[in-house]
């Protein structure tokens, strides 16, 4: 009779395995240039078994791409415990959420590597809306952390709200991520010394706080 626990542990840490090789393999390389026999052997499995737990690269590409998001997400929530985001103004929090991305660059290069490559790769692979509900699903929450921010800006009249919410949200995401996505992948002009690279960061975030600070 077959230990059922023991064989769900086995399978759970298989599947750790390959989403953690899938992701330090697609970072490094891009994941058009990965294909899964390579992840498959990283892990020390046979093809065929990786393709039992992902039918399709798409499909573990997005599950790579959903954990590395939650994990972020619980990690910015607890930052915001930690820093009692509920007692700051709407423009210390937008200033609070900003350093996230700086942050990003300096710490998580490798997960904005990846977040690149798997955004091109799903739109030239032609992956559907409904595959991409588990993703979508991780990265909700930044909007709703953006979103209760912007109606606090609404009630403290630190922010221009006069802005729409959707287009402060969507330029100050596609800004600050476009910028720290290409400095990680060394695709923008920069001074070699980080330091300098980091101060333009901090640089970008003053102008776009100028931009939706009322103050």
């Amino acid at each position: 009779m077959r230990n059922l626990e023991k064989d769900e542990l086995e399978m759970a840490a298989r599947r750790e395995a390959m989403l953690t090789e899938g992701f330090r393999l697609f970072s490094e390389k891009g994941i058009e240039a990965v294909s899964m026999q390579e992840v498959a052997s990283a892990c020390g499995v046979g093809v065929a078994t990786l393709y039992r737990y992902y039918n399709t690269k798409a499909a573990l590409a997005i599950a790579i791409s959903q954990r590395q998001w939650e994990r972020y997400a619980a990690y910015v929530r607890a930052r915001q415990r930690e820093a009692h985001v509920e007692s700051l103004t709407a423009a210390e929090r937008l200033a609070f959420y900003l350093d996230f991305y700086i942050e990003l660059y300096q710490d998580h290069s490798a997960m904005l590597r990846f977040n690149q490559s798997f955004n091109n790769y799903v739109r030239h692979e032609g992956v559907t809306r409904e595959q991409m509900e588990p993703y979508m699903a991780a990265i909700g929450g930044f909007a709703e952390m953006f979103h209760e921010l912007y109606e606090q800006g609404r009630r403290d009249g630190t922010l221009r709200t006069e802005i729409p919410e959707e287009k402060m949200f969507a330029s100050t995401l596609h800004i600050m991520l476009a910028v720290v996505v290409r400095y990680a992948q060394g695709l923008l002009y920069s001074a070699d010394d980080d330091s300098d690279r980091m101060e333009e960061l901090r640089l970008l975030k003053r102008m776009i706080l100028k931009e939706y600070l009322t103050g």
